[in-house]
């Protein structure tokens, strides 16, 4: 899923900038934030959780990202300093997900860009929530469908640009760009 997920932000997100700043935001194990590291347009690549278990037990020998122990509602980096925030399949399990977006979106440069990616309410994910014990569907998180996740990134006061599918529909995406004259 990393491997499709940072060809879609390398082609349709960071493939006109140089020196590029980024962060997965609540990334687990952060390997996603490791090979975006690895394009030549990306100068940082953070890789920001709550915790650091899941990057440990991923036992990287040569990250070549940032590891940053960070609480998405009071990060540690600074506002205004990313041009490209993100997470893929952590805000489903967020109770305050709109606060999420906003914290994120509060990284961002202006002009810079996020990307959010969930359970596909119309895909496997969605399938399976239906079928699902409520064990399992703790576990799953919220799904959602393309009109919710628009809405919830523009109420976080972002454009979106464009979205997508991946991992064979089992998650949406989104692409949004804060606006140059946002203010705070």
């Amino acid at each position: 899923m990393n491997q499709g997920l940072v060809r879609f932000l390398a082609t349709q997100v960071l493939h006109t900038g140089e020196n590029l700043r980024v962060a997965e935001v609540a990334c687990g194990s952060g390997y996603g934030a490791h090979l975006l590291a690895q394009l030549p347009q990306v100068r940082l690549s953070i890789a920001a959780d709550i915790n650091q278990e899941d990057y440990q037990q991923a036992d990287f020998s040569q990250f070549a990202g940032q590891f940053v122990l960070m609480d998405l509602f009071n990060p540690a980096l600074a506002p205004e300093s990313l041009d490209l925030a993100w997470n893929s399949s952590s805000i489903e399990e967020i109770d305050q997900p709109l606060l999420a977006i906003q914290s994120m979106a509060r990284l961002l440069k202006p002009g810079g860009s996020l990307f959010i990616g969930v359970p596909n309410r119309r895909g496997p994910a969605g399938w399976l929530g239906r079928i699902a014990d409520q064990s399992h569907k703790a576990w799953l998180g919220r799904n959602y469908n393309r009109d919710e996740l628009h809405a919830l990134v523009t109420e976080g006061g972002l454009q979106v640009e464009r979205d997508t599918s991946y991992l064979f529909g089992v998650f949406i995406g989104v692409v949004a760009r804060k606006p140059e004259n946002h203010l705070g």
